[in-house]
């Protein structure tokens, strides 16, 4: 049985008091410096559901069991306060959590945007070892020795079957890393419309590739052989990437999302993460 008399739970009391007071009017002069009108809501929210009720029980309470129509007030009164209370928590939690996402979002995006293939990628400098084929394709993800968001199986596909043209190695390569990156980054709408716009722009860089080393005839017949050639390419890389029902599956749910790469009006000039006129062949 506690002491009531005792000081040090009178003194736990009225620090405890301090605190509420301190912490209610704190959210009481937020509503001063609101920014928009939904803040001023919520303070004033704070303020009639919340602050002036707290401060009345801790200090008036007392007063309440005078009047026997009081005590049928406060009865509603806390069951609005109580309510309140819960709303708000939630409210805030559920703030909390969706500005925790936003930030993770923001920072996977920031992550697939820095991911470019490297001049040192093209040429092959730094090349992996073949994998183990049962722990690579045993996840998504699968092996990725040389962390450049290719996968190494994959990568040295690429160079076998191209060993003597770094120019189709850097767009294949390019769009191999922008389909790893579907595969293992996408999580929602927001980053998988950044993919889609990553592997708009490798196909793109394919596709200036093509026409550029193809031919230098521009007529239509030609053209469309290099697009052709181009749409192969992409889907060689694509069967290599999607090689198991485990890689599939995520690759599905891509479709679902196509359709908001509308949005994408224009491409910019440098959608080649390599300047491939630098390239020797």
């Amino acid at each position: 049985m506690i002491n009531k008399n005792n000081v040090f739970y009178k003194s736990a009391v009225s620090l405890f008091k301090i605190v509420v007071i301190a912490v209610l009017a704190y959210l009481f002069l937020n509503m001063f410096v609101a920014e928009n009108k939904i803040q001023l809501i919520i303070g004033l929210f704070v303020l009639i559901f919340i602050t002036l009720p707290t401060i009345f029980i801790i200090f008036f309470k007392k007063f309440i069991y005078k009047s026997p129509a009081s005590v049928k007030i406060w009865k509603i009164i806390r069951v609005i306060y109580i309510i309140s209370i819960i709303f708000y928590v939630s409210s805030w939690s559920l703030g909390m959590w969706h500005l925790n996402e936003v930030a993770k979002t923001q920072k996977t995006i920031d992550f697939i945007n820095s991911k470019k293939i490297t001049l040192d990628d093209v040429m092959g400098k730094n090349l992996p070892l073949e994998p183990d084929k049962k722990l690579n394709d045993s996840t998504i993800a699968g092996i990725d020795a040389n962390k450049n968001y290719i996968r190494d199986d994959v990568e040295l596909a690429i160079f076998k079957k191209y060993p003597d043209s770094a120019k189709i190695r850097a767009a294949e390569l390019q769009y191999a890393q922008a389909l790893q990156l579907e595969l293992t980054k996408a999580s929602n709408l927001e980053i998988w419309i950044i993919i889609l716009q990553k592997k708009l722009y490798s196909e793109k860089c394919a596709e200036e590739i093509v026409m550029a080393t193809n031919s230098t005839d521009n007529s239509f017949k030609k053209n469309r052989e290099a697009l052709a050639i181009m749409d192969n390419r992409t889907e060689e890389i694509k069967k290599l990437i999607l090689n198991n029902n485990l890689r599939n599956k995520i690759q599905e749910l891509e479709k679902n999302y196509s359709r908001y790469m509308a949005i994408y009006s224009s491409i910019p000039s440098n959608y080649c993460d390599i300047d491939y006129s630098l390239l020797p062949n």
